[in-house]
Formats: structure tokens, sequence, C-alpha cells
């Protein structure tokens, strides 16, 4: 008994708590509102009416077999017996196979109950029962999801809010400049501290909208058959133009002819950020990786900076962690490869460098079937 009903019958007469009982018991029965309490009266006679029709069918076809034309000799005792059985044995039937559905039902409500009021923290008892079992499971993944993305939309607020300072706060003074500018190089001076500003700004809020949108969606509908070695080709050669003072060198291990199921645009973005932080960190060398293992592909940065801390190599892939403020950047990049990786059902570390003394970066994720 519920302890709220407990406290009722403490406190009302007996006679008087029967009827509180008849009256909640007619209520539950005729409430039709959409968010009516459950009654586990009206679960539980459902279902005893329905055995009771089973076994009161079973008990004629059983006597009408046994004693065809003689159900009036049959005992009075034996009668009773027969019907004691028909009508008790459903009832008991009915009691010990819905009670603990419905114990399960109730807490699965209640844990409903508590996602609708944004109370994602808790979660539902595991039940081994096949139906209810299946569905508590279900329920805590998806308390679990909003969970992760309540705090990644959270963080991710936190973030761009403390990042759009300073490119705003650098906006209004060169408006102030341009208001009264002391001469002509000072005012094309704050027109382009503006534009530049503008640029970080739109950086900004494009790679913040990349990683909230690969919080939220999969890869699945965008995974095509990429040849792999044109593709690394490609990256090596646009990170070659781009920095050409480092030394970017290939070393590949690979068919010719492999083809990889990838969504192509994300995992360039992933590519290109890994070259792009070597070339920031490195001193003049960069050696890009890339093999097929064990049904992975797998594929390494490696330059000959300064490295990456061992305590700080998990903490580097949360959006907007900067070990160095000084080389810019808004620290989300790392965070948004993670992810890329993670949709590909693959993974992203930070390890010990293997021919060079700086950071190395190693990706894999499993080659997918593809044409």
């Amino acid at each position: 008994m519920p302890p709220i009903m407990n406290a009722t019958a403490q406190k009302l007469p007996f006679l008087r708590y029967c009827k509180w009982r008849w009256l909640h018991f007619r209520r539950t029965w005729t409430d039709t509102r959409a968010d009516r309490t459950p009654s586990w009266s009206r679960f539980y006679l459902r279902a005893y009416f329905r055995l009771l029709s089973v076994a009161i069918l079973t008990a004629v076809v059983v006597a009408t077999a046994l004693a065809p034309g003689r159900a009036g000799q049959i005992p009075g005792v034996a009668l009773i017996l027969i019907a004691a059985v028909t009508f008790g044995f459903p009832a008991l039937i009915a009691y010990r196979w819905m009670r603990p559905v419905w114990h399960d039902l109730t807490i699965i409500r209640e844990r409903a109950s508590d996602f609708t009021g944004g109370r994602f923290n808790i979660r539902a008892r595991v039940s081994h029962s096949v139906i209810i079992g299946p569905l508590a499971r279900m329920l805590n993944a998806l308390a679990a999801r909003m969970e992760r993305i309540i705090a990644a939309q959270r963080e991710l607020t936190n973030g761009i809010s403390h990042e759009l300072r300073t490119p705003l706060a650098r906006v209004r003074f060169a408006l102030e400049i341009l208001r009264q500018p002391g001469s002509a190089a000072e005012y094309d001076e704050a027109l382009a501290g503006i534009g530049q500003d503008v640029t970080e700004l739109e950086e900004l809020i494009d790679m913040s909208l990349t990683y909230a949108r690969l919080e939220h969606s999969s890869l699945q509908s965008n995974l095509e058959a990429t040849p792999l070695l044109s593709w690394f080709d490609k990256q090596v050669h646009d990170a070659t133009l781009l920095y050409t003072h480092m030394r970017i060198v290939r070393d590949v291990d690979i068919n010719p002819c492999a083809c990889v199921a990838m969504d192509t645009r994300l995992m360039s973005y992933a590519m290109r950020n890994l070259l792009r932080n070597a070339s920031k960190y490195a001193q003049a060398r960069i050696v890009v990786g890339l093999s097929v293992q064990r049904g992975h592909v797998h594929i390494f940065v490696e330059d000959d900076g300064a490295g990456v801390p061992e305590h700080e190599r998990d903490r580097i892939f949360d959006p907007f962690v900067r070990l160095d403020r000084q080389t810019g950047g808004y620290g989300i990049g790392l965070a948004i490869t993670r992810q890329v990786l993670n949709a590909h059902r693959g993974h992203i570390a930070v390890t010990d460098p293997v021919t060079l003394s700086g950071a190395r970066f190693e990706l894999s994720w499993p080659v997918s079937a593809a044409a």
C-alpha cells in the first residue's frame, strides 16, 4: 500500500476509509483524461476475465469430452471444486503474472514523467521482463543521450559567449576609432581590423554549428565510397601549398585501389584540422602516414614541435580547450575531429611520438564495404 494510502487509513474511520476507497476506485474507472492515473484494478480485472473465459471454455470442453451426456450425474462437491478451480486459478495466475508487469509499468511511467520535467539524470530500473526490459533500457539510453546533448549545448553556449567577447570588444574599439580617426592610416587600420574580426566571428559560428550538427545527427546518409589514396594525397598536397615553410613527408602503405566508405567532407575537415594544428606547433617537419590494418584505416600526423603533455592528452579534445593561447584558434577543432571519428565508429588519440619529437595524432576507423 502506498504511503499516502497508509496515512489516509490511519486518519479515517474504517467505514469512511472504505467509502473513500470506493470513490477512488470508481474515479479511476470513470476518468477518461489522457493524463489520468492508471488503475491497477482495471488492469487486473481485464487480464482476469480474459483468463477466466479461457478457463471456462477449457472446463466445458474437458467435461464434455470426459462425461458426454452425464453432466447431471456429477456430484455437487465435484461441481463446487471444479467451479472453485475454474474461477480461482485464473485469479491467481492473473495476479502472479500481471503484478510484476504492473510494477515495471509504474516505474517506467514515473521515469517518463521525470524525463518530461527535464530530470534526465534519473534512470528507470532495468527489468528482466522480455516485454518491459527493452523499453526500460531504451528509456535509459534516451535519458543518457538527452543528458549528453544538454551538457554539450550548455558547454557550447558558455564557450561561444566567452569567445565572442574578444572580437566584439575589438570591433567596438575600432568603431570608436572610426568616429574620430587621427589619420588616414589609422582609419584604414581600423577597417582592416573590423574585417578580420568579422571573419573570425564567421569562422567561430561555422565551427560551432558544425559541432552542434554532429552532436545531433548521424552520418549514415552521407557515407560514400571514396578512393582512399587519392583523397589522402589531395589533403597532403593542399597542406603543402598552404604551409610552405614546413616539410611534409608522406608515409603510405596501402593498396592504391583501396576504397572506404566515409563522409568525405567531414573527414577532410578533420584531416585539415590536424595538419593545420601540426603546422602551428611544428618547427620544420611534419610526417603524415596512411595504412590499412586488420580492417581499419589508420592515419597519423606527427610533428617535431614541443608535443602535448601526457596529462593533457584527453582534455585537448574537449571544446574550447586551448593549451597555448598564443597561436590563435578557438579550441573547438579537435572536438569536432573527435565527433567526426565517433560518427565513423572510429577514434582519435594523442600518443607518444615514433619518428619525431613532437605530438602524434592517430586516427582510425573501420573499413566499411564499398563498391
